[in-house]
Parts: structure tokens; C-alpha cells; sequence
């Protein structure tokens, strides 16, 4: 009986360390970029956590009934329960998922959750990228929190709302797709005046000013004169001597 305490105090202690982690933010929410993505990760861990408090509690119902049967605590019963459970909280606690939308999911994203499945997007995508555009990114993710605080007070059928997911669901996710598609050597290699690493955070910042602007004109209440410019797209990311090269 003693062995059989000492791994449900293990147990009872691994779930404790699970549910500080969450109340502290969780370790995986770190590599957010901004709050709204870090939202979603928090939920997902919460999900995670209930998932292992029911194993626990299902653990323990069972060990209670299977001595109200036996009339007294099998010393086997518990140990098979406990292994059981401690295989479950290290199964579900070994790593908490989230879904990272499709490029399908951001362009039809509803305005209150558009921002949220952005960030979720653009960090998944963060492996790929050089080091300036690693703080681009991070500085989007940031001015995405604040676009988001003025979406949340639009009408979904407002003009303003398709404009806005044109540039963050679909505008920047292209332009980083048009980037991660250029075979990795090529990335730092000069064509013409820039290199593809260099194209891609001029790009980047070109995004961060025009997400910055269309904010300010929501916050302004200027939704009637909102004018989004693309003139960055004009320009053809990692063209043909790229693809040459």
C-alpha cells in the first residue's frame, strides 16, 4: 500500500504542477504574439486540463467502487487504477495542440475571430522566417490586437470588415506563403537590389504601416472614408530571376 500512496502523491503532484502552469499562462503560450492568440492557447490547455481531471476523478470513482464491491481496498486494484491514470495524465499532458486555420479559414473568418486565427497563423509560420521578419511579425501581431479591439465593435456586413480581412486574411498570409514557396538557399541571395529575406521585411513593414493606418481610421469612426492601399501588391514577391536562380 505504501508504493501505491507514494504514486498517487505523484499523480495528485504532476496534475497540481499542470493546473500552476495554466493559471500562470502556460508555457506554450510564450511564443504568442499577441493576446488573442494567446487566448485561444490558454483555452486549449484549460480543455486539456478538464480532460485530465477526469481522469483523475474517473480513476478515483473507480477505485472507490471497486472496494465498495470487493469490501475492502485491493492493493491491485489500485495499483492497475493509479498506473492507468498516470498514463493518461502524461498522454494528455504531454503537449497541448491547437489548430492552426487554413489560409481557407482566415479569408472567411468572421470579424471577432479574424484577428485571433491571424496571429495563430503567422506563429506557426515563424520556423520558416529570417530574423528581421521574426520582429515584424511580432510587431503585427501586437498592432493586430489593437485592429481587433475596433473590429469587435463593426457589423459583420460592414464594407470596412471584407477590406480589413482582405489585408490580414489574405494579403499578408499570401505574401508569406509567396516567401516560404522560394527554395531556402535562395532566401539570402540577392536579385536585383534586395534579396528575398530583404523583400520579405520591406513587405512586412509595408503591411505594419497599413494595419497601423486602417486602426487609427476605425478608431477615428472614419469607416465611410476607409481606404485600404495595396499597392504592395503590385509588386510580384520573389519574381522570375528568383525562380531562375
Amino acid at each position: 500500500m505504501a508504493d501505491s500512496a507514494r504514486d498517487s502523491d505523484a499523480i495528485l503532484a504532476a496534475a497540481r504542477s499542470t493546473l500552476n502552469q495554466q493559471r500562470a499562462g502556460g508555457r506554450r503560450v510564450q511564443g504568442a504574439i499577441g493576446q488573442r492568440s494567446a487566448a485561444i492557447r490558454r483555452e486549449a490547455q484549460w480543455r486539456q486540463l478538464r480532460k485530465i481531471m477526469v481522469a483523475l476523478i474517473a480513476g478515483l470513482a473507480l477505485i472507490g467502487m471497486g472496494s465498495f464491491i470487493l469490501h475492502a481496498i485491493s492493493t491491485v486494484l489500485v495499483v492497475v487504477v493509479l498506473a492507468l491514470i498516470a498514463v493518461t495524465v502524461l498522454a494528455l499532458g504531454r503537449q497541448v495542440t491547437v489548430k492552426i486555420p487554413k489560409l481557407e479559414d482566415l479569408r472567411k473568418a468572421p470579424a471577432k475571430t479574424l484577428v485571433g486565427n491571424t496571429q495563430l497563423w503567422l506563429e506557426a509560420q515563424r520556423p520558416a522566417l529570417p530574423a528581421p521578419a521574426l520582429n515584424l511579425v511580432g510587431q503585427i501581431g501586437g498592432q493586430l490586437d489593437l485592429l481587433g479591439t475596433q473590429l469587435d465593435k463593426l457589423d459583420e456586413s460592414t464594407p470596412a470588415v471584407a477590406q480589413v480581412r482582405t489585408l490580414v486574411g489574405q494579403n499578408l498570409p499570401d505574401l508569406v506563403n509567396a516567401y516560404t514557396a522560394i527554395p531556402q538557399p535562395l532566401r539570402g541571395q540577392k536579385q536585383g537590389d534586395a534579396s528575398p529575406d530583404e523583400q520579405l521585411a520591406a513587405s512586412l513593414g509595408r503591411i505594419s504601416t497599413e494595419i497601423d493606418s486602417v486602426t487609427r481610421q476605425l478608431a477615428e469612426g472614419s469607416i465611410d472614408n476607409l481606404a485600404i492601399q495595396t499597392r504592395f501588391l503590385d509588386y510580384k514577391y520573389g519574381g522570375d530571376e528568383v525562380s531562375k536562380g
